[in-house]
């Protein structure tokens, strides 16, 4: 997978996907903690998961800037979208979500990061929107995306944009590759003539 400067359009998009336990979520953590401990302005959201005696019940969703977090999905809940065993947390997308990816997109953040672009998240329409404009905005953006999903959202920057598959074998030289990436993007600025 050969690295380029930037995407025929311009965008600045790095897209990460891979099967469920390879290291995605723990690769944007380590991204966020390089470029937020070194000056950068990073904005964006994180999840994880959340286990009770060794039981997964449910995901959290973290915003960046804020540190706020609420619940993106819980296995207890009786109403709502609901994907597999989980029941969405439509609020807490909303108040949490959405405000993340409308302030990355309206704000001064030198990289975003989006974990993860994935079907409960993707059950809000509000989010589908957010994801869209900051995929297509001015932004450099890190995002991970379930493995085998398509969402039109995704697919029509796709083409445009880095997309690396992580493996367990593979993780530590992705990381380097995002990094040498993101590093050059932040340091030129989105037009900037070589």
């Amino acid at each position: 997978m050969a690295s380029i400067s930037q995407g025929r359009s311009g965008l600045r998009v790095i897209m990460l996907t891979g099967r469920p336990g390879v290291g995605k979520t723990t690769m944007v953590n380590r991204i966020y903690e390089h470029y937020s401990t070194s000056g950068f302005k990073v904005e964006g959201i994180t999840t994880r998961e959340v286990r009770e005696a060794g039981v997964r019940t449910g995901f959290m969703i973290t915003d960046l800037s804020s540190g706020r977090e609420g619940w993106l999905a819980r296995k207890d809940l009786g109403t709502g979208p609901r994907v597999g065993s989980y029941v969405v947390v439509s609020e807490d997308i909303e108040k949490i979500g959405v405000a993340a990816l409308k302030r990355s997109m309206n704000g001064t953040a030198d990289l975003v990061i989006i974990d993860e672009i994935g079907p409960m998240e993707m059950t809000s329409s509000s989010f589908r929107n957010g994801i869209s404009g900051v995929l297509n905005g001015d932004r450099v953006v890190v995002a991970t995306v379930k493995f085998g999903s398509r969402y039109p959202e995704v697919e029509k920057t796709r083409q445009t944009s880095l997309y690396w598959e992580i493996t367990k074998e593979n993780r530590e030289s992705i990381y380097r590759k995002i990094i040498r990436q993101v590093d050059e993007w932040i340091r030129k600025p989105k037009g900037a003539v070589s």
